[in-house]
């Protein structure tokens, strides 16, 4: 009797009952979805592309992920290890195709529960072409100047040329590249750089290294200058003998590195005139010659030769 009451107790009103408990569960699981959080993390997306062609137009190279879970557990989960990725491996043609992005969990994300992952953008456009290949010219970016003095006279890259990998019609445009910047600022003397290739598009690739090597040959910068009004001397002249009259002046133009030559001082470039052959009075046709530093080269001076008259006083 007692068992047919609980029974009855049980059953009764049981569409009322049924409703509570599903609202109840329902105001459970509300709860647990608005106790959720969210993290947004950018990642990598990685293109797999068929053999043979390549992407011809701009994409997105990061994806928007929203992690959507319990704090204490979506937050310890590292950005390396949710990968977002896209395969074009099905397309055997060059065209324009829609492909979807797809999210991948491992390492610390996986296992996590609750966890709800999302990626914006779900879909991207891609363009297809034909990869090819093609061998250009390479050119040194020269910037800045050598010490003060110095000066650029030779420099060579090696290799001279490279292979450039990419989509036909970005390919088709290029007919040089140019290296990262070569800074000459300061320099003294040769050197050798490794270098970068730059790329003017993301879409393209070196076929081979990513570096070339720069040689640069810095040497003393070679000047020259015209002196004029130079003394001509007269040295050795037998005793008893004077110059009638005084000795012009003449021009001496001197080569050498800048800095020597900017350093040199009038008295230390003058004409030498060798009178030790004189034995007579009269006039005697001699032949100057110029005297400078050893770090200087003459090339050229007048005047080649002189006629000089030649006196003995009391005679």
């Amino acid at each position: 009797m007692r068992l047919k009451k609980a029974a009855s107790r049980l059953v009764s009103d049981l569409p009322v009952k049924i409703i509570c408990l599903t609202a109840a569960v329902i105001l459970l699981l509300f709860h647990r979805i608005n106790m959720l959080t969210e993290r947004f993390i950018s990642v990598p997306l990685h293109v797999s592309v068929p053999s043979g062609y390549a992407i011809a137009a701009s994409y997105p190279k990061s994806v928007r992920v929203t992690l959507r879970g319990e704090e204490e557990s979506i937050f310890p989960i590292l950005e390396e290890d949710i990968e977002a990725s896209v395969s074009l491996e099905g397309h055997k043609s060059a065209g324009v195709f829609r492909s979807q992005v797809k999210v991948a969990k491992k390492g610390t994300a996986v296992g996590v529960e609750p966890l709800e992952v999302k990626v914006e953008p779900q879909e991207i456009v891609f363009t297809l072409e034909r990869k090819v290949e093609k061998t250009v010219s390479l050119i040194p970016d020269i910037k800045g100047s050598p010490a003060y003095g110095f000066e650029l006279v030779q420099y060579s890259l090696s290799p001279q040329t490279v292979a450039v990998r990419g989509p036909q019609s970005v390919i088709q445009g290029i007919r040089a590249l140019s290296t990262e910047e070569i800074d000459l600022t300061g320099r003294a003397g040769n050197f050798t750089q490794k270098v970068k290739v730059n790329l003017p598009n993301p879409l393209i690739s070196l076929a081979g290294e990513p570096s070339v090597e720069f040689r640069g040959s810095v040497q003393e910068a070679l000047v020259s200058r015209q002196w004029d009004g130079v003394e001509i001397v007269c040295i050795d002249l037998p005793s008893g003998f004077r110059l009638k009259e005084s000795l012009p002046s003449g021009s001496v133009k001197v080569q050498g590195s800048q800095l020597s030559v900017e350093g040199l001082k009038p008295e230390q470039v003058r004409l030498i005139l060798d009178c030790s052959t004189v034995r007579r009075q009269g006039t005697q046709t001699l032949h100057p010659k110029p005297e400078v530093p050893d770090n200087i080269t003459v090339s050229d001076f007048s005047p080649r030769e002189l006629s000089v008259e030649f006196v003995v006083p009391g005679r």
